[in-house]
Formats: C-alpha cells, structure tokens, sequence
C-alpha cells in the first residue's frame, strides 16, 4: 500500500473542459466523457469529466496521450497521463494525439434515420424474448467501460446506451443480447462467436433514474468471461446503473492498449464514478485477449515532431551570385570593346544607386563635339587628347567598379539594410506660396469691387434723394 501511495498521482477532479475542482489520487489521470443515456434517451447532457482511474485492469506502462475523433486532433474526446495535474486543459494540449478513425455502420430500427451512420462502434441488438433486433452506431458514454467491451457479445448490455429500443425495463435487458464491433458494417450480420463458452456468470440489472429504482432478477448466462459494472452519477437523471453477466468476444476483436484482458478499474470523479470488472478461469480466453492487444505503431508516437526539418527553407538564396555575374558580364565586355562597355555600363549603373556616370560621359561627348569642330591639321592633337581622355576614362571606371563592388560587398554582408538616398516624405510643391498669394489677391480685388459696387449704389441714392427734394420744393 504504501508503494502505491508512492507511485500515485495527482490529478483533477471536476466536470467540464476547463473546470478546476478537487483533486484526488490514483494511477493514471483520464479526461473523458460522459453522457447518461438509456437506450435512445439521453437524459442529460453530455458532459466533460475529469478524475483519476485506478486497478488491476490497467496496464502497467499506459503511454500519454489524447484520442481524437478527426484527423486534425481537434476534437478530444480521451485521454490518459501519467504525472501530476496532467489532466488540465493546458497541459492536455501537450500531449500526443492520436486520431481513431469512426466506422460506417448499417442502420435498421425505429432509432434509425438513414440506413446507414457513423460511430465509434457498430451494434446489433436482439432481443431473444420478442426476437426484435436492431443495428446501428454507439458512441462511447461511459469512462472505461466501451473500452473494454469493444468487440464482445454480451447479455445484458454492459451500459444503458447499448440496447437501442429493443428493450424498456431492466427486465428485458436479461433477455437481450447487444454486439458491438469496430469494423465498417460489420454490423450487418449479428457477429458470431465462435470461441468456447466456457464461464457460468450471474447476471442481473438495476436502474435508478428519475427518483425510481428498478431492479430485475437473478439469472444466469455463459461466455468467456464475467463482468460487472456499476456507474454512479449526479449528471443528468440516471443515478445508478449496475449489471452483471457474460461477454463474448468475436473472432479478432483487439483489446484497447491501456487494458489488461482481466481485473477490475475504478474512474473517480467529482459527480461520476464507474466500477468495472472482467473475470474469467479460461487461460485460453486470456491468452486469445492477449494475443489481440491492440499496440500502438511508431506512426502514432511521432504525431507532433515533422516541423523542425522545415527551418532551411525558410532561408532565401543570397542575391550575390545575380551581382557577380553582372560584374564579370562588365569585365568580358570591357576586355573586348571599351566604348560597348561604356554604352552598356550606362542602364546598369542607372539601377545602382550610388554610382552615376553619366557626367563622365558628358564630357566625353562635349570633348568629341568640340575635336569635330576643329579642323584636319588638329587631328594628330585630338587623337592624343582621345588616349589621355580614354585612359582616364578607363582609370575612373576601374575605379567606379571598385567602389561599386566595395559597396555591393558591404551590402551583401548585411541582409536586411535598406538605403534611401532622398527624403522619405513626399516633397513640399514649389507653388504653394504662389496659389495662396493669388487667392489672397483675388478675394482683395472681391472686396475692392463690392466697395465700390456699394459707393456707386449711395451716391446713386443720395442724388436720387437730393433731385426729388429740389422737384418738391
């Protein structure tokens, strides 16, 4: 006892995704759901619970991880850990996250809306009182509990969720059988079992739901193994669910990884707590179960790791092989013809910020007008002043390229440097003053002519007033 105190862990114990609660201690944290439902009826909601799972059914090396019902590991639905307060929200999005792929099932009964859905398993219920059967999809309700149950035959059904209409009371659940299995419609036919039946269980069911206990009596079944479950509950109005009987497994049914084929596992939580047990005498039937274990491939070990290789393609190609290449382009054509070099140098150093040759050139070509206007006996002299021109010419773009290959050099060094060679703001338009001025002129030469439209006005008055008095007297 006091190695499994030591061993334990810590986990929470609420209800809700993002609930922070209580807290008690077991083997393994489980984040799970659950939802109280009784054939068709659900009655309550289905509802995130937390808490801790214990016993000798677990494994004893339970990997952590999270179960999803979609490719994009969105939508958790399970999950198992192994250190303290695992089971928080924010350390369940740094779990490993496998995906389970739903199963298509056929569809046929009075809960049925199409002939075929899609779930997490596939059943067929019979019930061989009134010999009514049903198929169709069930999802897991219960922690634990569906986990084990996966691919067996058994009477009664191990939860309320299991037995679809065929059923009404606990009585009749003595005399259904309910198999589920989780292959696409595998369901189509009921699932023989075909391993030695070679267990004698009790069975029996109780329901407490709505303030009303109904228990049925005792009979007796055979299979390959015995069970037991008991859910209790604060969620929703299904208190208590107990049953006990015999389970069945068809041939390749896999037994979940977290399981062992037999002992018991308890799921505490704040309002839900889930008892289950399986038991047999039949070595071969464990062995089978064994044999059957489902194990995890590497594929699903390594869901979160291909992103780091990823990194050098974020890097872009330098942009000096583009810059050398003109460079050497400028040094084959200048060793081939210096004037081509010139007349091509001229659009590229145009794209080069700091270099502007084209006063050179202007001078160039003010000296060659200036040598045309001279006359034949000059030409020995110009041709003279064309070397010394040229060869200076050729100095001042060596010496050009130098810089402009200095300067590349340094820019290609830093990666993220930026050059602005004129103001960033837009500049200020010359003829701003000029416009304010001739509006200012405008509305002077505006009030200037009211004036003088108003003197012209009184004076017009003033002698009209004046001429009627002189007419008067």
């Amino acid at each position: 006892n006091l190695a499994d105190i030591c061993e334990s862990v810590k986990c929470l114990d609420c209800v809700g995704r993002d609930c922070m609660g209580t807290f008690c201690e077991g083997d393994y944290c489980l984040m799970a759901n659950y939802a109280p439902r009784w054939g068709t009826i659900e009655w309550g909601e289905p509802r995130v619970v937390k808490g801790c799972i214990s016993g000798k059914m677990l494994e004893n090396n339970i990997r952590s991880h999270c179960e999803t019902v979609d490719e994009f590991g969105e939508e958790i639905f399970t999950c198992f850990c192994d250190e303290d307060y695992c089971n928080g929200e924010k350390a369940i999005q740094r779990l490993q996250r496998t995906p389970v792929s739903l199963v298509t099932c056929i569809c046929n009964g009075a809960h049925c809306t199409d002939k075929t859905c899609i779930g997490e398993l596939c059943s067929y219920v019979i019930n061989h009182r009134t010999h009514k059967s049903e198929q169709g999809c069930v999802n897991a309700s219960v922690p634990l509990i569906e986990r084990r149950s996966a691919g067996a035959c058994m009477i009664p059904p191990i939860t309320g969720a299991m037995h679809h209409t065929v059923s009404k009371d606990p009585h009749e659940l003595l005399a259904t059988e309910s198999c589920v299995c989780a292959s696409d419609f595998c369901n189509s036919e009921k699932p023989e079992v075909v391993a030695p039946e070679k267990m004698k269980c009790q069975t029996f069911v109780t329901l407490e739901a709505m303030g009303t206990k109904v228990s049925s009596r005792n009979t007796t079944c055979t299979g390959e193994f015995c069970f037991k479950a008991s859910i209790r509950s604060q969620l929703g109005h299904m208190t208590e669910y107990k049953t006990m009987g015999c389970a069945s497994f068809i041939d390749g049914a896999e037994l979940a990884e977290e399981l062992q084929p037999v002992g018991c596992a308890t799921f505490e939580s704040e309002k839900v707590t889930v008892d289950t047990c399986f038991q047999t005498k039949d070595k071969n039937a464990i062995g089978r179960a064994r044999a059957n274990q489902e194990s995890p491939p590497e594929s699903r070990r390594k869901v979160k790791q291909p992103a780091k290789p990823k990194k050098p393609n974020f890097r872009k190609p330098p942009p000096k092989v583009e810059i050398e290449y003109e460079q050497e382009e400028g040094k084959e054509d200048e060793d081939e013809d210096e004037e081509e070099e010139l007349d091509r140098a001229k659009p590229n150093k145009q794209e080069r910020p700091k270099v502007e040759p084209t006063q050179q050139e202007k001078e160039e070509v003010q000296g060659e007008t200036e040598g045309d206007r001279k006359g034949e006996e000059k030409e020995s002299g110009k041709s003279g002043e064309r070397k010394e021109d040229e060869e200076e010419n050729e100095k001042n773009n060596k010496n050009d390229e130098n810089e402009d290959g200095e300067a590349e050099d340094k820019i290609e060094t830093t990666t993220t440097m930026f050059i602005f060679e004129g103001p960033t703001e837009p500049p200020i338009p010359e003829d701003s003053n000029a416009t304010l001025v001739a509006v200012f002129v405008l509305l002077m030469i505006l009030i200037v002519m009211a004036g003088v439209v108003w003197k012209f006005e009184l004076h017009k008055r003033l002698f009209r007033a004046s001429y009627d008095t002189v007419a008067g007297g």
